[in-house]
């Protein structure tokens, strides 16, 4: 019986340590790049864990919108949509939306 428990919790802290949420750490990554880097350089500096639609980019006026499609372990329930804004192929800011 006591090996049971033991083998449950090592499952239990195994599968939470498995789970990683990159939700934050995607966040930060954003909000610190630089305003005004081309889009190669983004693309470069962009980490393995989240996914950006490049091919499909939202035109709004003179900007290129560029989705956040997946970040990895990503559990938020607001369900929020993060764009990447650039203007003439430059980074100019994060934009999120419901």
């Amino acid at each position: 019986m006591y090996l049971n428990k033991i083998f449950v919790l090592l499952f239990l802290s195994i599968t939470i340590a498995g789970c990683k949420d990159y939700y934050n750490e995607t966040i930060e990554w954003v909000d610190n790049l630089e305003r005004g880097l081309n889009i190669e350089t983004v693309q470069e500096r962009q980490p393995s864990y989240v996914e950006i639609d490049w091919k499909n980019p939202q035109v709004i006026e003179n900007q290129k919108w560029y989705l956040i499609v997946k970040i990895k372990g990503n559990s938020d329930i607001l369900n929020m949509s993060h764009y990447l804004v650039f203007v003439e192929n430059k980074y100019q800011y994060r934009e999120s939306r419901k």
